[in-house]
């Protein structure tokens, strides 16, 4: 099964993060994850410093659920 996490210790970060943010959002994580998991494929490429890609992704993922919920 291909992952898109360099390392175990890496997807148990993000799962934390979302987490984390599903608990911010009152949402299940089931419903935050692909939303998160196709920003961090997104922001990884050409990435050169992964150690922000969380904040990152979580942040467009709050944005986009937020906007998804307006409509």
């Amino acid at each position: 099964m291909a992952t898109i996490y360099a390392s175990d210790n890496e997807a148990a970060f993000h799962e934390a993060a979302i987490d984390a943010l599903a608990s911010e959002m009152r949402r299940p994580a089931a419903e935050i994850k692909p939303f998160y998991e196709k920003e961090i494929l997104r922001l990884q490429v050409g990435a050169r410093v992964r150690d922000f890609l969380s904040v990152c992704a979580a942040r467009h993922t709050r944005e986009a659920l937020r906007s998804a919920s307006r409509s």
